[in-house]
């Protein structure tokens, strides 16, 4: 005798599906229309979304330390756009996530605090962990206090930080630091002279004077 499938009755398979929610069938799974704008928005949720792990996102605090001449983060952070071409992606309640051209990182060190990096390996900021921390941006030229580890003295120079150069140096080593150098108002009055805008730590940077001119 030939052997065959069993033969299944209507009643056999709607025992299958007992205990299932009545619904409204549908014969497939596609939207009615395939033009529906809101597959078009899904898909480039899906795209944004994925492309963000992509970008050189970096997370900094929400706060930032003014500069002279900055009188609100919301301006200091349009002269970041402009100059660092630096795009805000979102906010939370004490950080932002900015997306950074290629190149651009964020290195924490050992110890002290963390540092924003340009393409060429240059600090260009400074920020710490804590909730209260705020952004300090670094300019391209300032005055530095340098130590004689083996006297406990003390001098001043000034640096193009870019290159590492020293531009210029003080003649004295003193037991006072900083601005209790006797020659720090001298070397300040030397760069106020040279790069009157150095205080702003958005100019003088070979890329950021280039950024702000397109």
């Amino acid at each position: 005798m030939k052997k065959g499938k069993t033969k299944l009755t209507r009643q056999d398979a709607e025992r299958l599906f007992e205990g299932l929610p009545a619904g409204k069938a549908r014969a497939s799974s596609r939207p009615e229309n395939p033009f529906d704008a809101g597959v078009f928005e899904e898909v480039k949720r899906v795209e944004d979304e994925a492309r963000l792990w992509k970008d050189n996102l970096i997370t900094l605090p929400m706060a930032i330390e003014l500069p002279a001449g900055y009188e609100s983060v919301s301006r200091m952070r349009e002269a970041m756009v402009r100059a660092w071409r630096v795009r805000w992606v979102r906010e939370g309640t004490n950080e932002v996530v900015a997306e950074f051209p290629d190149g651009w990182a964020a290195v924490r060190p050992e110890s002290g605090p963390i540092e924003l990096r340009d393409p060429s390996g240059v600090v260009r900021a400074l920020y710490g962990w804590a909730k209260n921390a705020e952004l300090r941006v670094l300019s391209r030229y300032q005055v530095e206090s340098q130590a004689n580890s083996s006297s406990g003295l003390g001098s001043l120079l000034v640096r193009d930080r870019a290159n590492g150069q020293i531009l210029e140096r003080s003649s004295i080593w003193s037991a006072q630091t900083g601005t209790n150098h006797p020659e720090w108002t001298r070397l300040s009055v030397w760069l106020d002279l040279r790069y009157p805008q150095h205080r702003d730590p958005l100019r003088y940077w070979d890329a950021c004077e280039a950024n702000n001119q397109t």
